[in-house]
């Protein structure tokens, strides 16, 4: 991958602040940009190695890990991943093992469903994927979004298209890869919030 969408932060170790997996969780836990960059590099390595072993596309190795990102930011938010000593780094690893398993079995079906991220706690995507519920809160919830973010998250997450698909089709204003996958992560942090917003007020 020629220019490594974590190039647009800085150049210095984004995990120079994060001496302890309690900062680190802590940080997350307030998404800041740095502890997303450090978990995201510490996480890589790994994440490559499932895509090789579960036989996926090279390209699919980024959008494993930003799934996985946001999955687990997501427990992070609604409380159902609590820090108690171990390294973030294992458990999102262990929720990409999940995403990228579910990502070679819809290859040969339809891109997986953004639903799948807002709804299932437990990582039973296939559930969360027949869940007409869950469609409509995402169609709800991207269109409160409002554009470019709609469409941003849109192309990827759900119709499956890949950013230098998007770019070269001109689908969006953005003119690299790395511009866009700048802008779909701070979508992807808006759209978490308002997720974690509807669920209070539901109740859920």
């Amino acid at each position: 991958m020629a220019n490594h969408f974590f190039d647009w932060f800085s150049r210095e170790n984004p995990c120079r602040n994060f001496q302890t997996n309690e900062q680190l969780f802590l940080a997350l836990a307030r998404q800041e940009s740095a502890a997303i960059v450090c978990l995201q590099e510490k996480a890589m390595p790994s994440v490559r190695k499932l895509a090789k072993n579960f036989d996926l596309p090279t390209h699919k190795t980024e959008e494993v890990l930003n799934k996985s990102t946001l999955i687990f930011l997501q427990k992070i938010a609604d409380g159902s991943y609590q820090f108690r000593g171990h390294a973030p780094l294992t458990y999102l690893i262990e929720i990409a093992k999940n995403v990228a398993w579910m990502a070679t079995r819809e290859r040969k079906r339809k891109p997986e469903s953004l639903e799948n991220h807002l709804d299932s706690p437990d990582l039973d995507l296939e559930k969360s994927n027949e869940n007409a519920e869950a469609v409509e809160l995402v169609r709800h919830l991207l269109k409160e979004l409002g554009e470019p973010c709609a469409t941003v998250i849109r192309l990827q997450h759900i119709e499956g298209l890949s950013d230098e698909e998007v770019v070269a089709q001109r689908l969006v204003k953005y003119s690299t890869p790395d511009s866009l996958k700048m802008k779909r992560r701070d979508c992807m942090k808006k759209l978490i919030e308002l997720a974690k917003r509807w669920k209070i007020l539901n109740n859920i």
